[in-house]
């Protein structure tokens, strides 16, 4: 009785406090969306890491997160979702928004959830297996034309390996616009860094990529679902940088962290990656909006074989207005996948997003895309002034329509994947030791929170024992209980789909989850809406 009465008071005191103070609900938002780019070392200007950095700048959080410009989310998320969103809620900027009006008060130091720790040389994934680096480079960039170099690094694996996630350090920030990788297995592409305009090998299948923003690319690891790349031995990366006009002189040393699947894995399903809808011959006339768009295979062809989509990168240059990209039925109804719409296109954001599920684009569809494209005055983003007739090219004054994807043979059930949860999972390895450590050798958290649909309830505990789930609301009584029964020690998922244990959907609202696993207990706020 005097434990359920802690927890009424612990209730009472996180009500008082919503979205007030820094320490109990503003902490966590910045910790789960911002900090990831906004550390010391990171792409952002500055770091959010704790309250004396946040504070001094609240008005200009609040104008960012408010107008929606931060943390950068240019995908309608009504249309498709995605994994690693960076988006926040419309309960998060609220909470957030209420906090600055509040005059930013910090609360109780105490009740601040502890910081996510970042690696010293920004590797977000920790300790590669292979870290390769290509050899400093000065941008040959001019006032007025941009630099495409393809740099070959071998790798000098003695025995070939299967990769499970890349990530690419830019050595400059600053500089680097974007990289590709590809997979040079017989290690006979020759290094171009005379022609300037090399925008990637054409023979050689690209197998990752980097832009401002992304995060590293990571593929599923999980026990009844493996996805990777193999890497042969001997083989080289070639790595296409592209620096834009204005980077003349700077120096650049990108490296290359590779992290391998254990040498004896089997069963690991090989992704592609392609630019799938394209067009190479168009040209954007002068003062016009225009429209382009593709099909695959064709506009009169569907797909043979259903395929299961795993990413996809739309690209466009400065004049880029919108995107959408969809699959479609070729015979009627004609119904069609949404796969990813972006209403409002941004240069400066850009990458591979991992679909939430994995998509199934099912036998007799086909893939269909648009990208609008804005040559007027009206673009604050128009390289020319005035304007002036734009066609396909490989400089950033130029323009590109390409959509990439990467993509698996179809296997039966793909669609029910939920990548969103085992990347997180994944992630949380990375620092499972410390995290809990820091909690007692407890770990609790919930995600996506807020959330509408399903809740995914990610716990660890360092020993066997008896793990019991509950969730309350805020007038203390319980509407959901899960017996776990004996739980082997480490990091275990519990999907909670709304529905309390008399039935039917819980009411809006703020719950708490309470774990108990042996004699330890573990308490932690989420918010459904």
């Amino acid at each position: 009785m005097k434990q359920f009465t802690l927890l009424l008071a612990f209730l009472s005191c996180t009500v008082a406090l919503q979205a007030q103070t820094y320490a109990d609900d503003v902490a966590s938002i910045f910790f789960e969306k911002c900090t990831n780019c906004h550390h010391t070392g990171g792409i952002a200007p500055f770091p959010l890491m704790s309250y004396a950095d946040a504070s001094p700048i609240a008005n200009l959080i609040q104008t960012a997160v408010v107008s929606k410009r931060m943390p950068p989310w240019p995908i309608d998320n009504n249309y498709s979702q995605f994994a690693h969103d960076r988006s926040l809620t419309a309960a998060e900027i609220a909470t957030i928004d209420a906090w600055v009006n509040a005059g930013a008060p910090q609360g109780n130091a105490a009740n601040t959830p502890t910081p996510p720790t970042y690696n010293a040389n920004n590797w977000q994934l920790g300790m590669p297996d292979l870290s390769v680096r290509m050899p400093d480079y000065i941008s040959k960039a001019t006032s007025s034309s941009d630099d495409y170099v393809c740099i070959s690094i071998p790798t000098n694996l003695a025995a070939g390996r299967v990769i499970q996630s890349i990530e690419v350090i830019p050595g400059n920030p600053e500089i680097v616009h974007h990289v590709l990788l590809y997979l040079d297995a017989n290690g006979t592409y020759v290094t171009d860094t005379s022609s300037h305009s090399c925008g990637g090998p054409s023979n050689l299948p690209l197998i990752g990529g980097y832009a401002p923003g992304s995060d590293p690319l990571q593929f599923i690891d999980a026990p009844n679902l493996k996805i990777g790349v193999n890497l042969p031995a001997n083989s080289h990366i070639v790595l296409a940088m592209h620096y834009p006009f204005g980077s003349q002189g700077e120096l650049d040393s990108t490296r290359i962290n590779l992290h391998f699947y254990p040498q004896g894995t089997s069963g690991v399903r090989q992704v592609n990656a392609n630019p799938i809808l394209y067009d190479y011959t168009f040209t954007l006339n002068a003062n016009t909006v225009s429209t382009l768009d593709a099909w695959f295979p064709s506009r009169n062809l569907p797909m043979g074989t259903p395929v299961t989509l795993y990413s996809v990168f739309p690209h466009a240059h400065l004049l880029g207005k919108s995107f959408i990209v969809y699959g479609v039925n070729h015979s009627p109804p004609f119904d069609t996948i949404p796969l990813i719409h972006i209403p409002q296109w941004d240069f400066e954001w850009q990458g591979f997003y991992i679909f939430k599920y994995l998509q199934k684009l099912p036998a007799g569809y086909k893939l269909y895309g648009r990208a609008v494209y804005d040559n007027t005055t009206n673009n604050p983003f128009n390289p020319n002034s005035p304007p002036q007739n734009v066609s396909f090219g490989e400089n950033t004054t130029d323009e590109m329509f390409l959509i990439y994807f990467q993509y698996l043979n179809y296997q039966n059930g793909d669609e029910l994947v939920h990548t969103d949860s085992l990347l997180r999972l994944q992630n949380s390895r990375v620092n499972s030791v410390p995290i809990a450590q820091n909690q007692g050798g407890i770990f609790l958290s919930a995600y996506p929170n807020p959330s509408e649909a399903m809740t995914t309830i990610h716990y660890y505990h360092p020993k066997a024992a008896e793990v019991t789930l509950s969730i309350y609301n805020l007038q203390g009584q319980q509407i959901r209980q899960v017996s776990m029964g004996q739980m082997p020690k480490g990091q275990h998922l519990y999907h909670w789909d709304g529905q309390g244990d008399t039935g039917g959907p819980v009411p809006p609202g703020i719950y708490m989850i309470q774990l108990k696993t042996g004699d330890q207990v573990r308490t932690h706020k989420i918010v459904r809406y």
